[in-house]
């Protein structure tokens, strides 16, 4: 009841907000205005999306949000899993480091769903990649490919909430390298095949987060 409550209110006070704003749109700012607002409703709107299934988390930092029997669309924690999970004191390599533990328990939870058939083999398995350096996405099997032009339109969109979550992470302000972005790619069935090297990465990087292994067997779609 409390996660449906806070929920609401995050979306009442998002509307709010939004509409409060959007007058302003069309004037000299907007291309500033809109990625704010876009970071506006991306807060607002997460907690709900994860409560209705929208989003499906495999660990604390990494959703799914497109879904099919051909495709599994990775992406990282929103500015709200960071408020959850994170605290102010943590900004800086102890974040970047919990941050990408949390990813690569992700990555193991979604191989682990591949193992028990719960997702096939065949799956796209397809994420942006430029908070991986590259020889560490290649080193974990992912192919890199050119980015979409919708993959790209998102990234500008959410341009605001991508930087302050990049500087909380580097410890300092810091634009995100989004030219830099490649999709990364790979199989289900070829994630499978790189568990153990996955899962040797998050033991050099420290061990497993804090509630990473809660609730893992339901988070498979």
């Amino acid at each position: 009841m409390a996660q449906w409550s806070v929920a609401v209110a995050l979306i009442l006070a998002g509307a709010v907000s939004i509409r409060a704003a959007l007058p302003l749109v069309g004037g000299p700012f907007s291309f500033l205005l809109i990625p704010l607002l876009f970071s506006f409703a991306q807060i607002s709107v997460a907690p709900l999306f994860r409560l209705v299934g929208l989003y499906r988390y495999h660990s604390a930092m990494l959703k799914v949000t497109i879904r099919t029997t051909r495709v599994y669309e990775i992406h990282g924690g929103t500015p709200f899993d960071y408020i959850l999970h994170l605290r102010w004191r943590d900004r800086g390599a102890r974040a970047a480091r919990r941050i990408l533990i949390s990813y690569l328990e992700g990555l193991l939870d979604i191989a682990d769903c591949v193992a028990r058939g719960e997702l096939p083999g065949s799956i796209r398995i397809t994420g942006t990649s430029y908070f991986f350096r590259e020889a560490s996405a290649r080193r974990l099997g992912f192919a890199l490919e050119r980015p979409s032009l919708r993959l790209r339109a998102n990234l500008l969109l959410h341009l605001f909430d991508l930087t302050l979550l990049y500087s909380f992470a580097r410890g300092r302000w810091a634009l995100p390298p989004v030219w830099r972005t490649h999709n990364a790619v790979i199989s289900g069935s070829g994630l499978l095949e790189r568990r153990s090297s996955i899962d040797a990465m998050i033991e050099l990087l420290g061990g497993h987060s804090t509630g990473a292994d809660e609730g893992r067997a339901a988070l498979c779609a």
